[in-house]
This record gives C-alpha cells, structure tokens and sequence, in this order.
C-alpha cells in the first residue's frame, strides 16, 4: 500500500488530465434534486399531490393525527375537522380562501398570527404554495383518500400516442405523461449502450468483447429482446443476475456478520445469504419469498430451507454487554423487525408511532405496539454472552449438516454405541475383578460415616428453622431473596475430616426438587465450619475445607460445587432440581482433622447470597466421616469451570512472551481485580478435550481455574496453543514453550505437580498472528478414582439411584482391560464427530416462544413504562382494514400471508416500485421507503398501479416484471438530454430519456475484477475477506471483541464477487463505505449517490484496483500489439465501445508520458506490479505494464467505466 501512494504521489499530476477528460465525476450522474419545473403544469389540482404535502410538511405536527399534540383543538388532516367552526371561525372554508383562518395565517405578516410559527423551525410557505392552497380552496377543498391506501386495480392502459415509439403497455403511460408535458422521448440508445446497460443491470457485470460482438452481429428485428431472455434464463448470467440483484436486498435485511454493538462479535448467518441468492436464481415468486422470510418456522412442517429464509429477521443489531437490560433490548429487537418490515412491505415509517401516534401517517402508537406483538414473541435472549468463537451462530440457530456429513456423523454415533456398548459389558472375568474392587471398598469407602445430630438451627433473615426426626434440618416459614442459616450439629468423641451434606425433597417444598424458589431449585453459595469443644466451648477452631465433590452440578453456567469453597466470590453451586428431581448430595474435605474428647458441637453455616433469589436448600441432613490416606489418594481432584482475562495486544510476540501483565501472580484467582483494566471472566466456551479458538492478533491472553487435590501429586496434562503456550502453577512458570503453530491436541505433554488443597493454574496463550487458539486435557491415573465413582464411597441411602449405575459403570469401564483400546477408539471417532459438527454450517432462525409474551403499549417508548390499561393484540393499522375475521389467534404466518393479498394495497405498489427503481435510479415513487403523506407523490401513478397491479396478478413472477421494463422502449432509451428537457423537467422525472447513474459499489469492484480476469465466480458460500488496510477493526473494537483483527483472506477469497464480502458493521469494507455502501446497522432502503474525492483516492490507490488495471494491461499488451489496438481492446472491456477521437489523442499523449516514467524509473515500475498477490504473465516488459497499468487504472476510474448510460 506504501508503494502505491508513492508511486500515484509522483504520478498524480500525468494521470489527473486524462481522468478528468474522461469525465471522472459527471454532474448528471449525480445532480443534487431540483424542483421539476412543468411535469405536473397541465395536470388538475389534486389534493393529495399538490397541497397534503404542504400541509403535512407545515402544519400536521401540531395539527395533525396525533391528539398528544394538537394544538387549538385543531385538525387539518380530514375535511371533516379542517371545515369545523372553532369560536366562529373555520380553519378552511371551501370555495372561499378569505373566510378561511388557514389561509388568513398563512398570509398574514403578524409574527405572532403567521403559521407555522417562526419558533417552530419549519419553512416558511412559499408564494408558490400559497397560490396554489389559495386555488384549492377557491375549487372547494376536495379532500381525497391517501392513494396509496387505495384498493391497487389496474388501470386502464391509455392508447398509443405514438405507435411507432411504444413497445409495451409501460410506454404508453411514459409517452402520454410526456405529451402532456409538451416533450418527446429520446431516441434509443446505440446497441453498444443498449447491451452495457443491459448487463450491468441485469448481472452486475459487462459485457465481454465476445458478447458484444454476437449481439452486434444478430441484426434479426427482436435481437436485444432474446438477448434479454438470455441473460434472464440461462447460466451463468442467472447466478450473476442473483448476485446483482441480492445485494439490494441483503441492504434490506441488514445483513452483516457480525453483531453491530459493544463487542461487534461476529456471527454465523451466511446461509440466509445463500437462500437470497437461490430465491433470486430459481425466480421465487415474491409471495413465498415474502411469506417465508418473515414466518418460515411458523409453516407446517418447515424445510430446513424456510427456516433458514426466517432469518431476515435474526438479522438485527443484537448485544452481549454485559449489565446491559435484557428487556430493553428484546423491545428494541421487536422495534427493528416491526420498522423494517413496515419500510421494506410497506413502505411506511410506522417507527415514528413508536412513542405517540403518528405525526403525519393514520398510524397510532396502539397500531404499532399491535405490529410489536407479532414480533415480540421470539425465543431469544436479550443479551448474549461473549465467547471467542466469531463463527457462532447466535440462538436460537439451525445446523445446516451437508448430506455426506451428516451421513458420516451418522455412521460415527452408531460406531460409538456400539463401542461404548461393548466397552461397558465386561466378561465374567472381568466383572470378577470388579466386584472384588467394589468389596475392597467396603459399604462407605472406609469413611466410617455417622449422621451428625442437629441441637439448633437459626436462619439469618427469618425463616423458620425445624429440626425433623432423621436428623435433617427443614425451612418452613419465610422465605427470604436471600439468606445464610446455621445449624449446629453434636457429634460424638473422635476425630473427622469429611462432610456429607444432603440437600433433600420434601412435601413442602415446591414441586420435586430440593430448594424454595417456585422452581424447585436450589443453589449454595458457600460452607463454612467451626468446631467448638463440648468440654471447653473457649476452645473453637475454623475448620478449613479445602476439597469438594457433588453428585450433579447444573451444566449451563458456572455453577461448580468448588465455588462453595470460596463462599465471598459471588460464584455458586446450582442443583439443577428444576429439571431433575431428588436428592442431591456433596462431600467436602477438611484440611485438618477436628474434633474433641469429650464432644464437640459443629457449627455449619449454609450461604444463599446469590443474583437467585429464594434459591436456599429447602432441607439438609449432615454425616461426619473420615478418610484414610488410601482413600485420599483415590479421590479425583475436583477442578472449577475455566476463566479467561485477555487478550492484551502486543506489537511482537517476544514482547507478550516476556510481559507479565499480572494473572498470573500467586493465589486464588481474584475475581475482583483488575489486571491492565481487565478481569477474570467465564470461559463456558474452553472444554476439556476440544479445541478451543481464541482472540485474534499478536498479543497474550490467560486462561486460568482452580483445581482442589486431596493429596500432593503429579497431573500429567496434554496441551496443544496457537501459538506459544506459558504455563504457572501457583504463580510458578513451570513450562514456556515457545513456538509459531497452529493449535492442536497433545502438541505438549507435561507433569504439573499439585499441593494438597487449592492450586491455581494459568494458562498464558502467546499469540504471534492470525487467531489464537488452546487445548487441554488431564489424564488422571488408573489408581484415581472416576468422578462419578466417588459416589460408592457414600452411604447408598445417601445417594440417587441414578448416580449409583453410574458410578458402577465408571468402575468397571476403568478396571477393564480393554478399556484403554475401547476407549481410544471412541476418543478418536469422537475427536472426528466434533470436528465434523463444528464445521456443519450454523445460521440463525426466528423461533416462537411456547407461551406468548405480552405486549403493551409502552408510555415514550420506554421498555419499563408499559401501559398496563393498553394492551397490544395482533393486528394490522387500521387505515389498512383488518385480518380475517376466521382468524381466530393471528400470528406472524397470518401477517405475512396478508402482506401478500389482495387486501394489502401497498405490497404490490411498494416492490413494483422498488424494482423499477433498480433500473431507473429513482422509483416512480422518488420515497420507496416512504409511500405515507411525507412521502413523494408518484410521477406516473396509473403506471405504478399498472406495474403493480399485473405484478401481484402475474403470480408475482419478478423475471416477469423485469422483463417487461427491460424490454419497453422507456428503458431504451438513450441517456442524452435534450435542452426542452434540462428546461422543463431537469430531473428527468418524467422520463424523456435514460437517467444516468453511477454503478454501485459493488458493480465498480465486480466490474474491475471481471475486465481484469480476476473474478472468482463460485456461487455462495461463508464471506470473505479481501484487501483491506491494516488495523481498521482494531480502531473500533473493544479488547475482547472476536472481531478485533482482520485477517486477509487469500487465493480465490480476494476476488469473489462483493456480495460475499465479510460485513461488520463497526468497520464496513472501506472501499465499499467510501462509494455510499451502508453500515447495515439497520433496514437500508436506497442509496444515495456521493461524489467526493475520497472515491478517486480509493479507485486510484486500493490494491484491489491496482492489482486489477495490472492483470487488465497484461491483457491487453498481450492481445494487441499497436497502441491503438490495445486502445481499442481497453475502452470495449470497461465501456463496451471504442474511445473517441479526442480521448484517444489524450491516450497517445498519455501513455508516451507514462512509458518515458518508468523507463526511467524501473524500481517504481517494480513496485508498482507487485501489488497483490496475483502476478502478470511472465516475460513481460516491466516499464511497459507499469505504464500500461496506470492507463488500465485511469480507464477503470473515468466516468465512463463506473457511470451506466
């Protein structure tokens, strides 16, 4: 990128003449919007047209639909109000402009009287509109229905007015709005012309010389109209047609890869992008494309295709900051859809009713909160949690499995199976084995466990405490958020050093679980032991415990029974007793033995501080035992869940290496500190045993958690990191490894010797480039005991059946011989099952939630201010009538299959309009976002009913539509301008000749690519990254965001086509952004045409430019050898025709001047073709491609490659 700016730097002032002669910015391209002087000059007054604007503009914000803020009791929006007596006056007095106080305002000179009011910031009416109101009054006011609220019929087609001219009924209402304006229609366009416009149009790309030369050739009467079937129907133009047209609507549905706030996460949502592309290449007809967009998962017996159509709704902005509301954000999710769904269906600005009704439309804010109950009942959460993965597809989503994969994942299940099948049937010898094992361990493991017996029982914050015959301890009374409840227990002579705690149902606790929350649930948050002598209560000690087990921890959250170890961290335990039901059971470790001769009296304390309110165990029943130095030895160490801090950016990878940002300090992990501004936070996404991605770019990030060991003792641990890996036990490094690789299973084997008690263990993954990555799995000896297996060292009463067959079956799958071969057989079937589902394709869909949400109308707005007396019920505006009364309880499925019927009038008007404007740059309706009274007046209104109306009726057949405007003589039409046209209708309103208009962003990169030779054409597939400069994301992303660092793609992925470029929306591809690509943080409806000299800087300097006008010189000096050959062969590639005389003396000049540079400047010539990573043909003159380059470039950037005629 350096040596291009250089290069253009030295050569700015030689390439800037021939540009501009080119015509790099053309006005008519672009024209800022004039008022259209005569189009409407012989056309009666209409209301609707002419003086609603007027009045809507001025004058409906305090005297409009919304009664909040009316002023003067005032309405001017309804003939009936506008003509009421108000204290003797009337605002409007048909066939009488004096007698009217409307008019009386807005011509007087008072400050104080005139209308609008000078502090209202509106415009002043113009004379122009004053006139123009004056005449309607005087013709009686008529008042008339919105048009586009009319019932859509068809209208009758006017006669010819020329039949020499007109090719189709669209010609004919063009021709006749013409004659009424007293102007004639342009002459059509040369072929050449003809056939550009038509490919670029039609498949975003031009013709080749080949291509024009077969149409140039076919000189039959309707050449250029099966021309237009063919790029219509047949292959590859109907993939290119698919690309070319999906990119408008991809800016519809706002679609983007990645999350668009605080963390800007990326997401997996591409193949919706797929099912545009596929509904746009098999021509789906735009009712089912409606229907299965917006309620694909409500169909019965939805294909996995039209739940991946439903995702146009998944494609919101969505949050995962943490603290963030989740109910503010489902609101504005719901807000989004309705928003988007009003502009891209309806064409109505239906969000301005969010907060009151609207100002302008007959839009209230209970018709709008009804829309918000058709989209507020997804299955979805409000904020989302952070994980390193940038290709997770946010919930809730679909697995796409490809039919081989899905086959072979399959095919792997049933061998694992049948393997564990066979593994977990031992023979009688070996089961033999077994049972003499089991016997060793005698009926309580050798604890020697006694139920402790409950004195007293106290609850900190009022619950009533009862102490039941079996020894266990019931709360009844009271049921406090939270609570902490101590009981103290007798206990006999003797030294103990473990405790069994059950946490038990009860008749009178809710449903089948063991803790008082409505649920059933349960959770503890933290244990604490005092032993106090029954002899000398003076003498008391702490009892430390340091080692924990549980026979179930709830899996989705942090919810390990060690974190009761640590009962001030905010962590807790979670039983899970809401899904299953019975008993749960825990054992905890004391450090030292306790106990007194003489008795001693066990103070437990039982914390249940927690976010869960009335979450505490609703009964508990405490053993004592004691374990011997055998038994330790085969307790498993219990391990907390993973923790992550990072990443911290480095410029080099030797500085994160040799860096200690803190981590990694000796202790418990401190979950309240702050380490560079960042903490430890959950890392649910870092499992044992799988590959775990990890933050992009150079820099370090620590992975840490606890481990609790009965005993001292080695771990043997497999690691694999991506790249280097630095590992601290206790604050010791006890290994660096320091390498460049990708991550992968057992890259590293190592002994990480544990102290009795609490261990901390950090991970710090040294990340040289590219994304990070992890891997760990410990591999505990056979002489340690399962997990699951520690549950036969417990009293069987004390523990579920379930838990029991369990256990036994851990035993003897750990006892078998051939346990070690089973096992690594299913190890690497497994290995392979999780790698081929995480390479299954993901998207997200829209699913419905069992039981309705309820939908208010919320007061401003607000997501907390519900109006409890205005509830919201599914329905459509009433401007716009209702839903079927057979319809008993509408859903989304019902909303959708009315936008198509014949009862919606603006379905139909709203897409016809959006395709014409497709071709035209300007709907016949200039608002297509905005059909409502703020919105522009239709130019050819009988021509949009007519579009309209055989669109919907020709079983709304798109290919349909577009071929007739393709084909009308309208479209054919050449694009110069006559002056009776600049005169009376500058803006080409009415259509007396082609509007020119510059290409899409993506047309200007496609096109270079496809002149060049460079375009990859392979049809769908995940984004792609192509060139971009260096640390753009990074400018905008937070520390932890998986979209922090852009990582290039390379080979084909920098040349497919701009639909498949990669999307975030915080930094959207810059070249894309500079030529008035949106950001697509919402429903994007049309672009607006910019010229600023950025674009130039970026068609000049981007190496995807570059590199393009280089593969295109090469061509060219090797097809042509006489300069003006290659003249001839440039200008048919990008324009379609040859230069003119006076371009083509500028390109003589031009290219002389160029070849003189880097003759003379061969290292500048060098620079300039190693741009990108494609090379020219060997053999080739440097000098000469370099000068050739620079003219491909220029051609490339004039106006005549990036503006359609």
């Amino acid at each position: 990128m350096v040596a291009v700016n250089r290069i253009h730097a030295i050569v700015v002032a030689s390439v800037l003449a021939p540009t501009l002669l080119l015509g790099f910015a053309s006005e008519d391209a672009s024209s800022p919007n004039r008022p259209v002087d005569a189009s409407v000059a012989n056309d009666a007054l209409r209301y609707g047209r002419d003086i609603r604007p007027i009045l809507s503009d001025r004058c409906f914000l305090c005297h409009g639909p919304d009664a909040a803020t009316q002023m003067a009791d005032l309405r001017l929006d309804s003939f009936a109000d506008a003509t009421r007596e108000l204290d003797g006056f009337a605002a409007i007095v048909p066939g009488d402009p004096e007698a009217s106080l409307l008019f009386e305002r807005i011509t007087t000179d008072d400050p104080h009287d005139v209308m609008p009011p000078p502090k209202s910031g509106k415009r002043a009416i113009t004379d122009e509109e004053i006139d123009l109101i004056r005449r309607w009054i005087e013709a009686g006011a008529e008042y008339e229905d919105h048009w586009a609220f009319e019932p859509l019929l068809a209208p009758v087609v006017p006669p010819a007015v020329d039949d020499t001219w007109s090719r189709n009924d669209i010609d004919r209402f063009v021709h006749r709005r013409l004659a009424r304006a007293g102007m004639t229609p342009a002459d059509e366009a040369d072929r050449e012309t003809l056939a550009r416009r038509l490919f670029l149009d039609v498949t975003g790309l031009p013709p080749t010389p080949d291509e024009l030369d077969a149409f140039l050739a076919d000189r039959s009467p309707d050449a250029y109209e099966r021309l237009v079937d063919r790029v219509l129907t047949e292959e590859p133009y109907r993939t290119r047609l698919a690309e070319r047209m999906a990119t408008p609507w991809l800016d519809l549905a706002r679609y983007a890869d990645t999350s668009g706030i605080h963390m800007d996460a990326g997401r997996q949502i591409w193949p919706y992008r797929d099912w545009v592309l596929d509904a746009f290449r098999s021509n789906m007809p735009f009712d089912r494309f409606t229907v299965e967009q917006l309620a694909g998962d409500l169909l019965p017996d939805p294909t996995i295709d039209q739940l991946i159509a439903s995702g146009f709704h998944r494609n919101h902005v969505t949050s995962d900051e943490g603290g963030a509301i989740a109910d503010e954000y489902l609101l504005e999710y719901a807000v989004d859809r309705v928003e988007t769904t009003g502009a891209v269906w309806l064409g109505l600005t239906v969000g301005c009713a969010r907060c009151h009704d609207h100002k302008f439309d007959p839009i209230s804010q209970q018709d709008f909160y009804n829309l918000i109950a058709f989209f507020n009942n997804v299955e979805q959460p409000g904020i989302y949690t952070q994980v390193p993965d940038s290709n997770r597809a946010f919930e809730p989503a679909l697995e796409i499995p490809r039919e081989a994969d899905a086959e072979r994942i399959a095919e792997i299940a049933a061998k694992i199976v049948a393997l564990e099948s066979e593994r977990s049937t031992p023979t009688p010898e070996e089961q033999a084995a077994v049972d003499d094992y089991l016997a060793g361990l005698g009926s309580d493991g050798g604890f020697g466990w006694t139920t402790a017996e409950p004195i007293a029982a106290d609850s900190r914050d009022g619950a009533t405490m009862e102490i039941l015959e079996d020894g266990s301890v019931l709360a009844t009374e009271g049921n406090p958020a939270d609570d902490a409840v101590t009981i103290t227990y007798r206990l006999t002579d003797g030294e103990h050093d473990a405790i069994l705690v059950e946490a038990l149902p009860h008749d009178s606790l809710p449903g089948t679980g063991t803790g008082r929350a409505p649920n059933g649930n349960s959770i503890l948050a933290g244990i604490t032991v005092e032993a106090i002598s029954v002899a000398d209560p003076t003498r008391r000690v702490d009892v430390p415990l340091d080692w924990a087990w549980a026979d179930h921890e709830q899996p989705n959250g942090d919810f390990r029974i060690t974190n009761a170890l640590r009962p001030d961290d905010g962590r807790v335990w979670a039983a899970e007793s809401h899904g299953i039901p019975g008993r749960r059971t825990f054992v905890f470790l004391a450090a030292e033995p306790f106990g007194f001769e003489g008795g001693t009296e066990l103070v437990v304390r039982y914390g249940f501080d927690s976010p869960y309110a009335q979450h505490a165990i609703g009964r508990t029943r405490l053993q004592v035992g004691t374990a011997d130095e055998s038994t330790r030895t085969s307790l498993p160490v219990a391990r907390s869940d993973w923790y992550i801090v990072g990443p911290y950016p480095t410029t080099t990878g030797q500085e994160a290496y040799d860096t200690a940002y803190g981590p990694e300090a000796p202790g418990p992990l401190a979950f309240g500190t702050k380490y560079r501004n960042l903490a430890w936070r959950h890392a649910p996404g870092v499992i044992d045993g799988q590959n775990v991605t990890l933050a992009q770019g150079i820099g370090a990030e620590y992975i840490g958690r606890e481990i609790y060991s009965p005993t001292a003792r080695d771990l043997s641990v497999s690691l694999g990191s991506d790249d280097g890996v630095q590992v601290f036990r206790n604050g010791e490094k006890i290994f660096d490894r320091r390498v460049n690789r990708g991550v992968a299973p057992d890259q590293d084997r190592i002994q990480v010797p544990l102290v009795a008690g609490l261990n901390t263990l950090v991970l710090k993954i040294v990340n040289t480039g590219g994304a990070g990555g992890m891997y760990f799995r410990a591999d505990p000896p056979e002489s340690e005991l399962p997990s699951t297996a520690v549950a036969l060292l417990l009293p069987a009463s004390s523990v579920r059946p379930p838990v029991l067959a369990s256990a036994n079956e851990s035993i003897r799958i750990r006892r078998s011989p051939r346990y070690r071969r089973l096992n690594e057989d299913i190890g690497v079937l497994t290995a392979e099952r999780t790698q081929l589902v995480s390479d299954v394709p993901k998207t997200m869909i829209m699913q419905e939630r069992e039981i309705p949400r309820d939908t208010y109308v919320m007061m401003r707005g607000l997501y907390d201010q519900p109006d409890r007396d205005r509830p919201a019920s599914r329905a459509i505006p009433t401007v716009l009538g209702s839903l079927p009364t057979d319809i008993e309880n509408p859903d989304r499925l019902d909303f959708a299959r009315w936008l198509v019927s014949d009862d919606n009038p603006l379905t139909a008007r709203v897409e016809a309009n959006r395709t014409w404007a497709m071709f035209f740059g300007r709907g016949l309706v200039e608002s297509v976002e905005d059909f409502g009274y703020q919105g522009a007046w239709p130019s050819h209104p009988q021509l949009l009913d007519h579009l309209a109306a055989t669109f919907r009726d020709g079983d709304w057949d798109r290919l349909a539509l577009i071929r007739r405007i393709l084909t009308s003589a309208t479209y054919r039409q050449s694009a110069r301008r006559n002056d009776r046209s600049l005169e009376t209708d500058f803006d080409n309103v009415l259509l007396s000749s082609f509007p020119r208009q510059r290409l899409s962003a993506e047309q200007i990169r496609d096109q270079a690519l496809f002149a060049s030779g460079l375009l990859v054409e392979r049809f769908g597939g995940p984004s792609v990254k192509p060139y971009q400069p260096e640390g753009l994301w990074k400018e905008v992303a937070m520390l932890q965001s998986n979209t922090r660092n852009y990582e290039q793609g390379y080979g084909d992925d920098l040349y497919r086509r701009s639909v498949y470029t990669y999307w975030k929306r915080a930094s959207p591809p810059p070249s894309m952004l500079a030529l008035d690509a949106p950001t697509r943080e919402y429903c994007s409806t049309r672009r607006l045409t910019t010229n600023t000299p950025l674009q130039a800087l970026v068609l000049w300097n981007d190496p995807q430019f570059v590199e393009a006008a280089k593969l295109l010189a090469a061509t060219v000096i090797e097809r042509e050898t006489a300069d003006e050959a290659r003249f001839d062969l440039l200008f048919r590639i990008t324009t379609a025709a040859p230069p003119s005389d006076a371009i083509r003396e500028t390109l003589r000049d031009t290219i002389a001047r160029y070849r003189s540079r880097y003759e003379n400047a061969p290292e500048d010539a060098a620079a300039l073709i190693a741009v990108g990573e494609t090379m020219p043909p060997e053999g080739l003159d440097p000098a000469e491609l370099a000068a050739w380059t620079m003219l491909a470039n220029a051609v490339l950037c004039s106006d005549a490659a990036i503006v359609k005629d």
